[in-house]
């Protein structure tokens, strides 16, 4: 009897580390439905396709630039501010680890530069060398430059996209840490573990959609 509440013990923790690496990919999952859920409801999306994500995922950059069995769920297909926008969860396995990013990508009605902002530094590992592509542009603003990255084509791409005032202000406002890039005609937001919920994701895309003059359909600045 001395000997059974320490086997039970290693038994049930042994079953536990089993099982953890599984908890938070399913948690982050069910976030993502969660969010598809409440944007049906209540924004009116439907069903999406693999196939209209094609083009991002081509590309080979970020978040498509590593990793094994790449899976979308939770597609969906609506409107923002008379645009066409997809959303989608994104899941790739390396060295055995699930990692997972929430999506959202804008269709342009017509091509742009190609200009890039992160808020999050791609992953990288001994087998997945760092992304960092050239073009970077330095703002010069200290809290910003601290977590933020921008490139872009060229100099004058960001200047006549927005302008550096302009998205310094309107990152060090967004209500979380993501990344996004456009890119011929489209526009694509990312975030590693995801949106922690709905409003999260539709500030995050009226945040850069404001700041590129989207959100303003009869007077588009950028396009």
């Amino acid at each position: 009897m001395r000997f059974a509440l320490p086997i039970a013990f290693v038994v049930c923790l042994v079953a536990l580390i089993a099982i953890s690496p599984h908890l938070e990919p399913r948690r982050l999952r069910a976030r993502t439905r969660a969010i598809a859920e409440t944007l049906r409801a209540e924004r009116g999306f439907r069903d999406g396709s693999k196939a209209s994500w094609a083009q991002a995922r081509a590309t080979g950059w970020p978040p498509f630039h590593y990793g094994k069995h790449p899976e979308l769920d939770d597609l969906l297909l609506g409107t923002l501010y008379g645009l066409p926008v997809r959303i989608a969860g994104y899941e790739v396995v390396h060295t055995g680890a699930r990692h997972r990013y929430g999506l959202a990508l804008v269709v342009l009605p017509r091509p742009v530069p190609w200009l890039e902002v992160r808020g999050q530094r791609p992953f990288s590992a001994a087998r997945v060398p760092e992304h960092i592509p050239d073009g970077q542009v330095t703002l010069g603003v200290a809290t910003f430059d601290a977590v933020w990255s921008v490139y872009a084509e060229s100099p004058d791409v960001l200047r006549e996209a927005a302008g550096s005032t302009a998205l310094t202000q309107s990152m060090l406002g967004a209500p979380t840490r993501f990344s996004w890039r456009m890119s011929e005609t489209e526009l694509l937001l990312w975030k590693r573990d995801g949106w922690s919920d709905a409003p999260e994701l539709l500030a995050s895309i009226g945040c850069v959609a404001n700041l590129l003059g989207l959100a303003d359909t009869d007077v588009p600045a950028l396009i």
